[in-house]
This record gives structure tokens, C-alpha cells and sequence, in this order.
């Protein structure tokens, strides 16, 4: 993949530059602690309220794109589940 860098006028290959990336995988406590912050934020419950009123069914007809926030929960949700 080649990308093209404006204020320099250089094309460089992806593998030829230096960038490097670092990985590292959150432990269950840390992904739940993570969902936690994220529905508190969003939706002022925590990880554990939203999980049980999503499984009782009280989200199931709400538009996330018409409720702040709850998109971001729902794309958080991979964390836990």
C-alpha cells in the first residue's frame, strides 16, 4: 500500500516506513471496566444495568441513531459479549 504524503511530495510504501503498532489484549476485568465507562458516559447506567435492561428486551425498539449514545454502547458490546 503506497501512501502519498502532501507536504513532502513522497510516495512511501507502508512496509518501508519506520510506524510501528503495538497490541495488547484487555483481560475480562479490563474490557468490562472499559464497557462500564463507556455506558456510564453515554447513557449515565452502568455496564451492568445496561447489559440486564438489554437482555429484558428494553432496547430492542429504540433507534440508535434517535438516542445519544447508545451507539457507542452497542459498538462497545463486543467487550462483554
Amino acid at each position: 500500500m503506497d501512501v502519498w504524503m502532501k507536504d513532502v511530495g513522497v510516495t512511501m510504501s507502508i512496509a518501508e516506513s519506520s510506524a510501528s503498532v503495538e497490541v495488547s489484549e484487555l483481560t475480562p476485568e479490563e474490557a468490562a471496566a472499559a464497557f462500564d465507562r463507556v455506558v456510564r458516559t453515554a447513557l449515565d447506567l452502568s455496564g451492568e444495568e445496561f447489559l440486564a435492561a438489554l437482555d429484558e428486551g428494553k432496547f430492542d425498539d429504540i433507534d440508535p441513531d434517535a438516542n445519544p449514545g447508545l451507539l457507542d454502547v452497542l459498538m462497545a458490546l463486543p467487550l462483554v459479549r
